[in-house]
C-alpha cells in the first residue's frame, strides 16, 4: 500500500490521468475493438469471428470494465481486486462466445497502448515531474500485463 505522503506527492498527476482515462474509456475501448477487427479481416469470414453484434458488445463492455479496473489500480495499487473481480473469468467468457483469445488479447493490448498515450498527453499538460509520469506509465503497463495474463 502507498503511504499518505507518496499519495499526496503524486495525486495531481495520478488523478488527472485517471479522470482523462475515465472520460475517454468508451472511445478507447471502441477504437481498440474496431482496430482489432481491421487487423484481422480474414477472421471476419470464419466461425470464430467477432463480427456479431453480441460478440462485439461483449468485447466493448469488457474493454470498458478493464479500463475501470486499471483506473482503480492506479488509484489504490490494490492488486487483490484482480483475484476478486470478474476479470479472472474473461477467458472462459470468450471461449464460450467463440471469440479467439488472440483477438481478445489484442484488444487489451490496443487499450493498453491508447491508455498510455492518454496518460502521456494528459501529463504533458501538467506541471508535475516527468518521473511521476514515467512511474504511472510503468504501473499501467504492469497492470495491463497482469490482465493479459488472465487471458493467456
Amino acid at each position: 500500500m502507498r503511504t499518505y505522503r507518496e499519495f499526496i506527492n503524486t495525486a495531481n498527476t495520478r488523478l488527472d490521468a485517471i479522470i482523462s482515462i475515465t472520460n475517454n474509456s468508451h472511445a478507447i475501448a471502441a477504437d481498440a475493438v474496431t482496430a482489432m477487427i481491421c487487423e484481422n479481416q480474414d477472421s471476419l469470414n470464419s466461425n470464430n469471428c467477432v463480427n456479431t453484434t453480441n460478440k462485439m458488445s461483449v468485447c466493448l463492455r469488457d474493454g470498458e470494465i478493464i479500463i475501470r479496473y486499471i483506473t482503480y489500480l492506479l488509484l489504490t495499487k490494490d492488486e487483490s481486486i484482480l483475484e476478486k473481480s470478474c476479470l479472472k473469468d474473461l477467458k472462459n467468457t470468450y471461449i464460450a462466445l467463440g471469440v479467439p483469445l488472440s483477438n481478445a488479447i489484442r484488444v487489451v493490448e490496443l487499450i493498453k497502448d491508447s491508455t498510455i498515450i492518454d496518460i502521456k498527453t494528459t501529463s504533458s499538460l501538467s506541471q508535475d515531474n516527468k518521473s511521476l509520469t514515467s512511474e504511472l506509465i510503468k504501473e499501467t503497463e504492469i497492470y495491463f500485463d497482469k490482465i493479459i495474463k488472465l487471458l493467456d
